[in-house]
């Protein structure tokens, strides 16, 4: 059996790595710019993959695609540990499925004026959303 001491001591220990998994959980917020960065990269990118355009346009959006992943996973990565956040359902809805559905409901504009219509409505709506929620979470988090 154990005694009293062990039976602190294992609690204290328990405490410590709960306070240490949490700590590795958090991530420091985020610099001002990724809200923007994040918004005009998906922009440029959907806007000009997803367009009637040629390919120096395609290869430009291509890039911009790219960039938009290295940035967010560069801002993912400042804590060190990068995990699933812990959302509920309306944060979820907010900030992944809102600016999916502007950018579906962008493409409406393809029906009255067109393809390259459409791309550039659906990109600007989206990227627009997608700044919007992404500067709503991360003032969320420093709040």
């Amino acid at each position: 059996m154990a005694n009293d001491e062990q039976v602190a001591a294992a609690q204290a220990a328990l405490r410590v790595a709960a306070r240490s998994k949490a700590a590795a959980r958090e991530r420091p917020a985020a610099p001002g710019w990724y809200a923007p960065a994040r918004g005009l990269l998906f922009m440029a990118g959907f806007g000009l993959v997803f367009g009637p355009w040629a390919r120096p346009w395609l290869i430009a959006g291509l890039v911009a695609m790219t960039a938009f992943v290295l940035v967010h996973g560069a801002v993912v990565n400042l804590g060190g540990v990068v995990v699933m956040p812990k959302r509920t359902g309306e944060e979820w809805l907010i900030d992944q499925v809102g600016p999916l559905f502007v950018y579906g409901l962008g493409w409406l504009a393809a029906i009255p004026f067109g393809h390259a219509a459409g791309a550039v409505t659906a990109a600007v709506l989206g990227g627009a959303a997608l700044w919007a929620a992404t500067a709503w979470q991360e003032n969320r988090r420093r709040s």
